[in-house]
């Protein structure tokens, strides 16, 4: 399996972390990618050499029945893990495509100017699987043509532990805190979920809210929220991340595009109600009015009226948090969707026994 490296900040990095713990049968990490921020056009171009020598060498040298890249629909990503791909395929080796991320402007630039290169090189795939039901008729349109399969995504075991002892505080009124706890990028919804909250204090002076998370949006983040009385952390991770969770009442998450957002069923696991975008993976799942609400469009305005009920009556978002916590120790935890991938590698692999790479 190919995977970015393990330290790396980001959903795909995390997604298989969660996972090492919990295969049953011999699963071998390759890392891929980028190992640190603000690479030049020079060290990338060597990383992806060295990554590409090294997958060949091992790949060849070893028993490996099923190659498993892990790219996001992305111009860079795509380069890299087509090479991975083909070259897997040159080598006799059967071959899953995992995609994680979706770029909306990528996939309609492949639509119109590179619909045929693409899809000459993700059809060496055996299979290829997908976060969301949403996403296979698009990449039906992009010209794959053989199986196409959805799988989930798992908590981390020590956040699903921490949520499970936690007991959140039963709370008629006082303060409501909002948390927003992802990358803050323009395209995650940083900026509507600011607006979001803007339009909702003057009515509710009690409220608070959070942003954890770093980004290219960062400074001008922490800047709006000296203004605006929020509370700007930056990056969190392990205890720190979970202590976020436990100050927040609801989990407001605007994104304009996603795969599947781990952030999500992070806060599922401690009990908040969740307040998010249409986007991803998520409408395969989620149960509008019993997990929180999905908004139809990236209005502030939007977001703010299905916030509100939330904050008016406590008891029934706390009930909304009981169950998104049991949906999310029954449905989200690393071994069941290590079982599931593994499904998949003795499908492809035709029940050999024998090693994936995981790219």
């Amino acid at each position: 399996m190919t995977a970015p490296a393990s330290e790396r900040v980001g959903g795909v990095a995390q997604y298989f972390r969660s996972l090492r713990p919990h295969w049953k049968g011999p699963v071998e990490y390759l890392e891929v990618g980028s190992r640190a921020s603000g690479e030049g056009m020079w060290n990338v171009a060597r990383r992806l050499t060295r990554d590409t020598w090294k997958f060949v060498q091992v790949v060849r040298g070893n028993q490996i029945d099923v190659v498993h890249v892990n790219p996001s629909l992305g111009a860079k990503a795509a380069l890299r893990d087509g090479l991975l791909l083909m070259a897997a395929r040159a080598m006799g080796r059967r071959t899953i495509v995992f995609i994680h991320g979706w770029d909306s402007r990528f996939e309609t630039a492949v639509g119109s100017r590179f619909r045929r290169p693409f899809a000459w090189a993700i059809n060496h795939a055996d299979i290829c699987v997908v976060l969301g039901k949403c996403f296979v008729p698009r990449l039906r349109a992009l010209g794959y043509r053989k199986e196409i399969l959805t799988a989930g995504a798992p908590v981390d075991d020590e956040l699903l532990r921490e949520a499970a002892v936690f007991e959140p505080v039963n709370r008629s009124g006082g303060d409501f805190t909002l948390l927003f706890l992802a990358r803050l990028e323009r395209d995650k919804g940083i900026y509507e979920a600011i607006e979001t909250y803007r339009a909702l204090r003057p009515r509710y002076p009690a409220l608070r809210m959070i942003v954890a998370g770093t980004g290219t949006e960062f400074e001008n983040v922490r800047r709006l929220g000296r203004e605006q009385g929020i509370t700007v952390t930056g990056h969190v991770e392990g205890k720190t991340k979970c202590a976020m969770f436990r100050m927040a009442d609801a989990y407001l998450f605007p994104s304009h595009h996603e795969g599947l957002p781990i952030s999500v069923l992070e806060a599922m696991a401690f009990g908040l109600p969740v307040v998010t975008s249409r986007v991803g993976g998520l409408p395969d799942f989620f149960e509008d009015g019993k997990m929180g609400f999905m908004a139809l469009s990236r209005s502030p305005a939007e977001f703010a009226s299905l916030i509100e009920p939330l904050i008016t009556d406590r008891a029934w978002a706390q009930r909304i948090g009981i169950f998104n916590r049991q949906y999310a120790r029954e449905h989200f935890s690393g071994a069941s969707i290590a079982a599931e991938l593994e499904e998949i590698y003795a499908a492809v692999a035709g029940g050999s026994d024998r090693a994936v790479l995981s790219a």
